[in-house]
């Protein structure tokens, strides 16, 4: 009985505590928004930093906000106000179509970023912000962020296809804009296809890395790539292909070839290593590893040494 008791007095304790709380957030959110609207901009930004850092405890400022993000004469009080509403999380679900509108029509980069930043957390939601992301590519600071936004959409950011091909030729936004169409799937593999045979090393090694992401429908991408000219293409081919796994088993004789012959110390032991990693599947590199166990390059031949190790003792399993 006086344990029954005890819990519910607990309970009891513990109700009114967040009650407590609560109120005492539903205040400084109502004197925070008294601040928002001063005539002094400190005082705005002030404000609006701090309705921020209480997140989704702000939730009730979120109107307000959205009427700052996009009227305050400010540019870091609307950056601010932005942030504010991503860091609400879902609760500020409704607010998505007003921070589409900022992201297309606001000149102040900050926000924009922000903005991008706050549409990729609601990759469902937000599939309406496709079209603006897509166009944000083309901007150098902002660009990264919206290749961002739209990687965390996945297969949703299938229309922003061709803009993130394009924007592999860009430095600032190609590791991203090559992260986002392997994350979109299978529908953007024509596409990194085609930039793993771009004249330029620096996007034929993004989009290589950005292959392994889509799995085992890029090997034959993968094939062309371990005989490119470029030895980072091949390394970071080669590891891709060690990332995807005994899906990519049929590329053992050509890692075979290349753990005996590629120029690179680096990637011949990066060979020797991902066909270690197959194991049993690997049988048919066997001859190469055991010449390749001789070779002049000390790294070389402990990657093959070891490679041979694992592959004979799965062979006995």
């Amino acid at each position: 009985m006086w344990r029954r008791l005890a819990g519910v007095a607990m309970l009891l304790v513990f109700a009114l505590g967040t009650q407590a709380k609560d109120e005492e957030t539903q205040e400084k959110v109502d004197k925070l928004l008294r601040q928002v609207r001063s005539a002094k901009v400190e005082d705005r930004r002030l404000a609006v930093s701090e309705l921020a850092r209480l997140g989704s405890g702000a939730k009730e400022a979120l109107k307000t906000l959205v009427v700052v993000m996009r009227k305050d004469a400010d540019a870091k009080v609307r950056a601010y106000a932005v942030y504010a509403i991503k860091q609400m999380g879902d609760a500020s679900k409704s607010a998505i179509p007003q921070v589409i509108e900022v992201l297309k029509s606001e000149k102040d980069e900050e926000v924009r970023c922000i903005a991008a930043d706050t549409l990729g957390l609601f990759p469902s939601e937000a599939k309406e912000a496709v079209p603006v992301l897509a166009a944000a590519l083309k901007d150098r600071d902002v660009g990264p962020h919206a290749a961002a936004a739209l990687g965390k959409m996945g297969e949703n950011a299938k229309a922003a296809i061709p803009q993130l091909a394009a924007a592999l030729q860009e430095s600032a936004t190609r590791s991203h804009a090559a992260l986002a169409l392997g994350r979109v799937g299978a529908a953007a593999l024509p596409a990194l296809t085609k930039a793993a045979s771009d004249p330029d090393a620096d996007v034929r090694v993004e989009a290589v890395l950005a292959l392994g992401t889509i799995g085992k429908a890029a090997v034959p991408a993968l094939l062309t790539a371990l005989k490119d000219k470029d030895s980072d293409v091949r390394l970071n081919a080669v590891a891709t292909i060690g990332k995807i796994g005994e899906e990519a088993k049929v590329v053992v004789k050509p890692l075979a070839e290349i753990v005996t012959a590629d120029k690179s110390p680096d990637v011949r032991i990066h060979a020797a290593q991902v066909l270690g990693k197959f194991g049993a599947a690997a049988k048919e590199a066997v001859p190469a590893l055991e010449k390749a166990a001789k070779d002049k390059n000390a790294g070389v031949s402990q990657a093959a040494t070891d490679a041979l190790e694992v592959i004979k003792l799965r062979l006995k399993e």
